[in-house]
């Protein structure tokens, strides 16, 4: 598996990828626990992470720089994992842009029952894109991610 974290540069190499958007700050570090099943399933891919981690002299926001390191990458992806979104409203945008860019990737989107906020995040998504399947555990989000990358995969006739 190829990983890569902001601010690191992305250059698509024809592999499969998936993006790991969500909170970055102020929450547990959810990212590490998805690569973590990412490496158990076996994913041959490349994974994007905006929350610098993993190197520890990295600035926080250096996602963000340079130039919307987040914008640029997320629409350049396979797929994109929304683990309790910050709100439906992203979710929508990137659902949108991946209808219209060339990579034409996919969006998954997990949401915690547990979390008011995200219960919220849940029914408006529910109301803006009906067909669009939300999980309820990260592990859950993770293998909508997997299965979207098989169907990309697959043979269309």
């Amino acid at each position: 598996m190829r990983y890569i974290e902001a601010p690191e540069p992305f250059h698509p190499d024809g592999r499969p990828s998936l993006y790991l958007a969500g909170a970055t700050v102020g929450c547990p570090d959810w990212q590490s626990e998805a690569v973590g099943l990412l490496e158990d399933a076996g994913f041959d891919g490349t994974v994007l992470n905006p929350r610098p981690s993993r190197n520890t002299v990295t600035n926080s926001y250096a996602a963000w720089s340079p130039f919307g390191w987040q914008d640029r990458n997320i629409r350049r992806t396979s797929v994109v994992l929304f683990w309790n979104p910050l709100s439906h409203a992203r979710v929508q945008e990137c659902y949108q842009a991946h209808l219209s860019t060339a990579y034409g990737g996919a969006v998954v989107v997990g949401c915690d029952p547990a979390d008011i906020v995200q219960r919220a995040n849940r029914a408006l998504l529910v109301h803006a894109l009906p067909w669009l399947a939300v999980a309820d555990t990260l592990a859950g989000t993770v293998s909508a991610a997997l299965a979207e990358l098989e169907v990309a995969a697959s043979p269309r006739y």
